[in-house]
């Protein structure tokens, strides 16, 4: 197989969650550009709907939509069985679908924000790779990918995203624990952590058009402590989606993939 070769996804199914739009709207279109059929599963049916009617039109591989809230054990389990029953299988998982964090100081953050933050950031990435696994597990094969944050491995950069940086945290381990639990049944685990990208969940308030001075104040810091010296756009993601998904990283499992334009390395 040649280096080129094993890259490609051609005949396989991929499954990306939150791909109505952002980053899971990137992933999904690196693995049809790849060569893969994609389910494209969003809580937004509307969105699911429109990015696969885009996406099979540019790529010509089958694309389909389906809504889910991956917080909730049933949509979890729905979609990946929709998916093989569509698509006739199941070889990549992304779990990406995730919410932004309001942000306060730990003395006024509330309860009832934290348990919103975890059960979609945390919980759902739990119950889609479990649904997801008990697919891959029967074929021996497969690869998970997670979308975790460099707020998983530094503090927040001073916006109380305390919700948010705890949940990506146990998306950390959680890709670590079932890498090991599962690398000998063929299936690999990785996640990929991006830094500040421009998405409504990524920038959201903090678009450099913002009116508030203050909002613009933190925008531009961000940019300025990036080396790079930009804010990440979704397709900045997609090189390493198809690295993971492919055969290209046959031996690469239980890490975590900083996409972050030298965030971590200040």
């Amino acid at each position: 197989m040649s280096v080129m070769d094993a890259f490609r996804l051609n005949d396989r199914v991929a499954l990306v969650t939150g791909g109505g739009s952002g980053i899971g709207l990137a992933f999904a279109r690196a693995m049809a550009e790849a060569g893969a059929d994609v389910a494209v599963v969003d809580w937004n049916e509307e969105a699911a709907r429109k990015a696969a009617e885009q996406l099979a039109g540019e790529t010509g591989r089958k694309v389909i939509a389906l809504r889910a809230d991956v917080s909730k054990e049933e949509d979890a389990d729905r979609m990946v069985q929709e998916t093989v029953r569509q698509l006739g299988g199941l070889d990549v998982c992304f779990a990406n679908a995730g919410i932004g964090d309001e942000g306060a100081l730990v003395t006024e953050y509330s309860k009832e924000d934290w348990d919103r933050v975890i059960a979609v950031n945390l919980t759902g990435v739990f119950l889609t790779d479990r649904a997801a696994a008990r697919v891959m597990v029967e074929r021996k094969r497969g690869s998970i990918i997670n979308t975790a944050s460099i707020y998983g491995l530094v503090g927040d950069f001073g916006m109380g995203a305390i919700g948010y940086t705890a949940a990506k945290g146990g998306v950390v381990q959680l890709t670590r624990t079932l890498a090991v639990q599962l690398a000998p049944m063929g299936i690999r685990v990785n996640a990929i952590a991006p830094a500040f990208i421009r998405t409504n969940l990524g920038e959201g308030k903090l678009r450099e058009d913002v009116p508030d001075p203050e909002l613009r104040k933190v925008h531009e810091e961000i940019t300025r402590r990036t080396p790079i010296g930009r804010w990440g756009r979704p397709e900045d993601l997609a090189g390493i989606g198809v690295f993971l998904a492919s055969d290209a990283s046959a031996f690469c499992t239980g890490y975590i993939y900083a996409v972050d334009g030298g965030w971590l390395a200040v």
